[in-house]
């Protein structure tokens, strides 16, 4: 390897100068800098700028710059693959375009010629080159990002608008806004144009002169990588999906290249997310294979082993049957984290409209986004699988059986999420025959020896409200007892059954305090946090609270019994409200939950 390399001791201004042009290639990952290392980076720029003399000249090390040649057909120029560097290089050259804005708002009619010129040398030094191939003149970019990235870059670049479609786009607009506020705010400070000019210079000098690096240049990708591998302690900072996306690619380079550009394109969108999101993904998506969680520093490995076999010990892949179950697997990888996508935003993952109702469909959002259920993520995905009748029994089984078990019960998730897990892999196993009653008996189980009706019980006379939380426990309770009240009312025959003609909104429930708070004559029983326990709280929509604020019990019955939500009718033969009222609304609150509340 070390015949293979050639560093050097440079600047990053003067590697441009030298009309080197980057190109980031299909297997590295996308603009990942958070604002974090901008705002660093930023800091870097401006000590130098503060602190430089044409006697003390301040240098900063940017760290190494690893390369490899990638000759052009018909030209000559100096095209490298920017294997590390990446983030450094980008940021650089967005720090250059925010320079060329600024001189073009400095123009004025009598400095023109002059900041034009400065503004077309910045450009022939960083942004383009003007080749010629087989004789034929062309202008090229000197740097070009990944496929995904290039066309927003490249509207940064010529102040154009396009939208963010992915997460890189997103950090690559911030970072470009933070600097161009930073060279704004630096320049602005002075007073005359001469002066702003200047400053303009100094920066760009301090880029060609003092931001210092190591640049690798090798001859191979092989020696390239090696190196890169070296420097970043196995891609330490890449993502896992970076690094799984890299590995399949370079691993049809040889023999099936063409399939690379399909491959790049699906691995484009998955990693389109932030990368914690991804990360979670990946994470689900084992467990909901495998049946059981990949290893907490081990993601990548693992993932390789179950995922990709084949490249787990060899580097290139030789037979098309093996290039065919790459393809293929990226291109399922991909279908599930489009799934995963529509799960985390609570949206139904089937296009069918009936038999499930819109009720129904709501159970997903209410499960992952109302009551936070993560350790659910692997048996849903697996679960997408199944007819979409059957997807919507298991959301809300889970629904329910989650609430009792975790939330009013507060049991360990630990074993339901290996339950999840081992029910995912018989899904995916046959989910065409999958029965949705086996599980169900094993929920049943948990129920009768884990969060039976006296623990159950229990549990929901600790509820209370929260005055400084969002109380969707007792949003969800109550909104869940209410669709029920007509089945219950009716004797509670058979299995529990909602009322689905109206979905109740969340966002419009309140918690009421039946004595209430700020009550001028409270009740001793009600006193302190007495008057948030469970027994002395029902649900309300918001304009219905209004109507009842503070006032006695007496003097909110007729808002009661008149509510939106029929829960409240149960008040219509309660002439007035005192501790022993209290318990008994409390009795039946917890008979009413314990018939609703079960699997």
């Amino acid at each position: 390897m070390v015949n293979q390399i050639s560093p050097s001791y440079t600047t990053i201004g003067d590697i441009f100068e030298k009309n080197f042009l980057f190109e980031v290639p299909k297997y590295q990952r996308y603009y990942s800098w958070e604002d974090e290392q901008v705002d660093d980076y930023i800091k870097d720029i401006d000590n130098i700028y503060n602190n430089t003399t044409d006697t003390n000249p301040i240098e900063h090390f940017f760290g190494g710059i690893v390369v490899v040649d990638k000759p052009v057909a018909g030209s000559n120029r100096s095209q490298r693959e920017l294997i590390d560097g990446q983030q450094r290089i980008t940021t650089t050259i967005l720090l250059i375009i925010a320079l060329i804005r600024k001189y073009e708002s400095l123009r004025d009619g009598t400095n023109d010629a002059l900041i034009n010129s400065r503004i077309n040398k910045l450009k022939e030094k960083y942004l383009i080159y003007n080749d010629e191939i087989n004789r034929i003149p062309t202008i090229v970019p000197k740097l070009t990002l990944s496929n995904a990235d290039n066309l927003y870059f490249d509207a940064i670049i010529n102040n154009n608008s396009v939208p963010q479609q992915r997460d890189s786009h997103k950090r690559l607009h911030k970072a470009y806004t933070k600097i161009k506020n930073y060279v704004k705010t630096k320049i602005d400070a002075l007073n005359t144009t001469d002066d702003k000019i200047d400053a303009i210079a100094k920066i760009e000098n301090l880029i060609h002169k003092n931001c210092t690096i190591i640049f690798i240049d090798s001859k191979t990708r092989e020696s390239a990588y090696k190196l890169f591998q070296v420097l970043n302690d196995r891609g330490a900072g890449l993502t896992e999906g970076d690094l799984l996306k890299s590995k399949t690619l370079e691993s049809l380079e040889k023999h099936f290249s063409p399939k690379q550009p399909g491959i790049e394109r699906a691995w484009d969108d998955i990693l389109q997310d932030e990368p914690k999101t991804i990360e979670q993904f990946l994470r689900y998506y084992y467990a909901s294979v495998c049946g059981k969680r990949v290893g907490r520093t081990s993601l990548y490995d693992d993932f390789l082993k179950k995922f990709f076999p084949k490249l787990v010990d060899n580097e290139i892949i030789t037979e098309e049957a093996d290039a065919l179950e790459i393809s293929n697997t990226v291109a399922t990888i991909l279908s599930e984290v489009k799934t995963y996508r529509k799960l985390i935003n609570g949206i139904w993952p089937y296009d069918s409209q009936q038999p499930i109702t819109e009720w129904d469909r709501k159970r997903l959002d209410i499960l992952i986004n109302f009551l936070n259920f993560d350790i659910v993520y692997p048996i849903l995905l697996a679960g997408a699988h199944l007819e979409e009748k059957k997807f919507a029994e298991l959301v809300h089984m889970l629904e329910k059986f989650m609430f009792r078990y975790k939330t009013v019960c507060n049991l360990g998730h630990q074993k339901m999420s290996d339950l999840y897990m081992a029910e995912a892999v018989k899904i995916r196993n046959d989910p065409s025959n999958y029965r949705l009653s086996d599980l169900r008996a094993t929920l049943r189980e948990y129920v009768q020896n884990d969060c039976t009706d006296v623990v159950f019980k229990a549990g929901l006379s600790n509820l209370k409200y929260r005055t400084s939380g969002n109380n969707k426990s007792l949003k969800y309770l109550f909104s869940t007892l209410n669709e029920h009240v007509e089945w219950y009312t009716n004797g509670a025959v058979g299995k529990p059954k909602a009322c689905k003609a109206s979905i109740i909104n969340y966002d419009n429930v309140t918690i009421e305090h039946i004595s209430a708070q700020a009550a001028a004559t409270p009740l001793l029983e009600f006193a302190g946090e007495k008057v948030h326990h469970f027994y002395n709280l029902t649900l309300l929509t918001g304009p219905e609270n209004d109507k009842v604020k503070a006032k006695e019990y007496r003097a909110k019955k007729p808002v009661y019994i008149g509510s939106e939500y029929t829960l409240n009718t149960y008040f219509s033969s309660i002439a007035d409200w005192d501790y022993s009222e209290a318990q008994k609304w409390e009795d039946y609150l917890k008979d009413f939950a314990c018939k609703v509340f079960v699997v």
